[in-house]
């Protein structure tokens, strides 16, 4: 597995698709359960397939560079890329991201990219998930 990466496991049974892993990180980054506001995202496909998409960290951060504030970065501690706090929310971002795992919301402040930002470097998210979804 690639270090710094929230992994999914490949077998679609083991999401049974509760959301705890959507819940706890929009509790984590904005003190309140918001599914539009998570890093990761919990799709049903068709009845009983779930579909999780969750940023892979890439190296290529085509988001980063369709930014046109330079609002997106690389932490040197986690290795995460993350959205800074002066992010416009102008969807550059969103477009350019190949697998769609950054949402433009608005939490009362005005939009900004959500993307996942591996929670500084212990996703929470992976800690929750009760199948064991997640891996890290």
């Amino acid at each position: 597995m690639k270090p710094g990466v929230i992994h999914v496991r490949p077998t679609a049974r083991h999401c049974q698709g509760c959301r705890s892993c959507e819940a706890v990180c929009s509790l984590r980054h904005y003190d309140k359960v918001n599914p539009q506001a998570t890093g990761i995202r919990v799709k049903e496909e068709t009845i009983g397939n779930f579909k999780i998409t969750v940023c892979l960290q890439c190296n290529g951060m085509y988001c980063a560079k369709a930014c046109p504030n330079n609002n997106i970065l690389r932490s040197s501690f986690s290795g995460a890329v993350y959205v800074d706090d002066n992010c416009v929310g102008c969807g550059a971002c969103a477009k350019a991201c190949e697998i769609s795992a950054i949402t433009i919301v608005d939490m009362g402040q005005g939009p900004k990219a959500v993307k996942c930002d591996l929670c500084g470097g212990l996703p929470q998210c992976q800690s929750v998930c009760p199948r064991n979804c997640l891996a890290w």
